[in-house]
């Protein structure tokens, strides 16, 4: 008897702990937010955050090929961690920001981290995309006013601008090209200042010869060029100008796209690009465009770009 109510107990209370133990597994699943405080490695290790702080000035104000990286910050949707600036590598000399009119507070955040391991923050003119809304001088005048002052409200290290040339048209037309070309050119390098940079992002036909001394880099438009034989054809003909300074061109290249090489074979853009900076120059440096694309690989983030910067700068 005594056997028999001692199993029905058994099954009365495993019947029980199973009824209740979905009820208990959903209380345990409820979300539940936790502040945590992350420390980053600057206040982890202060001593060894300012020894690697003075390495990057070290390494940036040396001699070496430049690394150029063109960001779409502030993205609608963020995919991962190569969303923001913050992220990129430290080796880069120079980032400008393809959304600059859509700053984000991460992004306010980031600029100083990345202006702190002394790489250059440029705020984008892109001349090219509102060139059909500025058809007279006041117009361009006006809206290069607001620009700058967005820039400035920033503390931005200068200014990157695009523009194409105008090689058809009146007589008319050619001179008010050539007009708002000067003004973009001479807002600019005004506005930017001592210790500031101004960058050209395209054909430096855009601007008029008597401006080259005023631009610290050109970032040349080869980033659309799938063949090797184009690239060479485009760099011997600008080179042609003598008063372009070889270390002022900057080649540039579309993060996932191929370029085909002298043998017919596609390659890796970046990779092959990164060798013609030098054997085609030797050139100022590498303009990566899409860099975002590189974020994440199995080995390390931004694989294919820190290999591009170590091929040009072996001994740094």
């Amino acid at each position: 008897m005594k056997t028999i109510i001692y199993k029905q107990f058994i099954y009365s209370l495993l019947f029980l702990t199973a009824f209740l133990l979905p009820v208990a597994c959903d209380d345990w699943n409820e979300p539940e937010i936790v502040d945590i405080d992350i420390n980053s490695a600057k206040e982890q290790n202060p001593e060894l955050w300012a020894r690697y702080m003075q390495a990057l000035r070290t390494y940036k104000q040396s001699e070496h090929y430049l690394s150029y990286a063109h960001f779409d910050n502030s993205p609608e949707k963020s995919l991962n961690e190569g969303s923001y600036l913050r992220s990129l590598p430290d080796s880069l000399d120079i980032v400008t920001l393809g959304n600059s009119h859509q700053i984000s507070d991460y992004d306010r955040e980031d600029i100083p981290l990345l202006q702190e391991k002394s790489i250059r923050v440029l705020y984008l003119i892109d001349y090219v995309a509102h060139a059909s809304s500025l058809t007279d001088i006041t117009a361009l005048n006006s809206w290069l006013d607001k620009e700058i002052a967005t820039s400035a409200e920033l503390n931005l290290d200068g200014f990157a601008f695009t523009g194409l040339p105008l090689y058809n048209g009146t007589d008319a037309e050619l001179a008010s090209y050539k007009e708002k070309s000067r003004l973009i050119v001479s807002k600019l390098s005004t506005a930017t200042g001592q210790d500031k940079l101004l960058v050209l992002e395209g054909n430096p036909a855009f601007v008029d010869e008597a401006d080259f001394d005023k631009l610290n880099y050109i970032v040349l438009n080869t980033a659309e060029l799938t063949n090797v034989t184009d690239l060479k054809l485009q760099v011997t003909g600008i080179l042609a100008n003598s008063l372009l300074s070889k270390d002022k061109l900057l080649l540039s290249v579309q993060m996932g796209g191929q370029v085909i090489d002298e043998t017919g074979v596609k390659q890796e853009a970046v990779t092959l690009i990164t060798d013609r900076v030098v054997t085609l120059g030797p050139l100022g440096g590498l303009g990566i465009y899409a860099i975002g694309n590189d974020y994440y690989s199995p080995t390390r983030n931004y694989e294919i770009t820190r290999t591009a910067i170590q091929l040009m700068n072996p001994s740094k």
